[in-house]
């Protein structure tokens, strides 16, 4: 069900979506609709978190380094695009994928060569596989302008269970020494905590590393685990798809390590991939005739016959996670106006 305010924001979503889906059912190009591009290096990862339901299946280990060059290239060659983020990854971990150097090496290339192509690079972090020349790596390319750290629990035991294998110890020292680094910058990356709770943490004070880390960053979010689709690892799940469109299929763009470009970065078994980025370009894949018809069966509040979407209950969704973005902005400033400047270091209560 949703909440109040996004029951009051979803007629302007939705007048915007049907205004996009109007433009590509009328013939008129339609790239600078891509805001986001999301990209999964790698279909698996060095943790197995409780809440996160990561499958391989049949999507290649790792990303083709060709296809994620390919992408790129035309995306920041093409003046018609208009990209404002870039996610690295969608899931599993960077540092897992091994031609990680390469990805910041090929993405500075096209940077430094079109100045058009600016946008803000957001890296997904679980900092367990950072070491000093990996942070140098990031920090000294220029290119990063946002940082988001998994620190899951209240404590070293509940992270440790929400976050197997991980240990809580090589985490606060990895983001230590993070921090440290980035202090020199003469323009700091901006560091954002993402915190998830679950029932262990109800009541539970957050221990003094963990305040220590949340206290460093520069933006604290919280969250508890949810089940939006079949993504997500809870058994007998009961999932009762949305009706209509979503924002994902409008402003996205999913790189899968197949190469395959998905509906949704929120799918994380692969099960949205409509076309191939080894065959064709991502021009004529975003007004290809299998996009008109998916967005076609969404307009006809058919999602039941769309794979991956079926079992979705997501559509009115901020999907645009840059600090800067005002919607974030303003229920940072609201949630400190009402509950204290450090808001984010009180007690999960029950039910919430």
């Amino acid at each position: 069900m949703m909440k109040p305010l996004k029951i009051l924001q979803y007629p302007f979503y939705y007048l915007s979506w049907l205004v996009r889906y109007l433009k590509l059912r009328f013939g008129f190009n339609c790239l600078r609709d891509i805001k986001i591009l999301s990209i999964e290096f790698s279909s698996v990862c060095n943790l197995r978190c409780r809440y996160c339901f990561l499958e391989q299946k049949e999507r290649a280990r790792f990303l083709d380094i060709v296809m994620y060059e390919k992408l790129i290239k035309e995306v920041a060659e093409n003046p018609r695009y208009d990209i404002k983020v870039m996610e690295w990854p969608i899931s599993g971990e960077f540092f897992v994928y091994p031609k990680f150097k390469e990805v910041v090496e090929i993405t500075k290339k096209y940077w430094d060569a079109n100045p058009s192509f600016r946008p803000r690079i957001i890296l997904n972090e679980n900092l367990l596989l950072l070491d000093e020349a990996k942070a140098d790596l990031l920090l000294d390319s220029g290119i990063i302008s946002q940082i988001i750290c998994s620190v899951d629990g209240h404590d070293a035991q509940t992270f440790e269970h929400m976050r197997p294998p991980g240990k809580f110890p090589k985490l606060y020292q990895n983001f230590r020494m993070l921090m440290e680094k980035n202090k020199q910058l003469a323009k700091p990356v901006f560091i954002q905590i993402n915190n998830g709770r679950d029932e262990r943490s109800v009541g539970k004070e957050f221990s003094k590393e963990m305040q220590e880390i949340f206290r460093a960053g520069d933006v604290v979010t919280q969250w508890k685990p949810e089940y939006w689709n079949d993504s997500f690892n809870k058994p007998e799940k009961k999932i009762e798809p949305a009706k209509g469109f979503c924002s994902f299929v409008f402003n996205n763009v999913t790189l899968s390590s197949s190469g395959g470009i998905s509906k949704c970065c929120m799918d994380l078994k692969g099960l949205t991939v409509y076309a191939d980025l080894k065959d064709h370009t991502l021009e004529e894949i975003w007004h290809s005739n299998i996009r008109r018809q998916f967005l076609s069966a969404m307009f006809r509040n058919q999602r039941e016959i769309i794979d991956g979407c079926r079992s979705c209950s997501l559509t009115c969704v901020n999907n645009d996670n840059r600090y800067t973005n005002l919607g974030r902005k303003i229920r940072s400033w609201l949630a400190t106006l009402t509950k204290g400047k450090e808001h984010y270091l009180k007690p999960l209560k029950k039910g919430s």
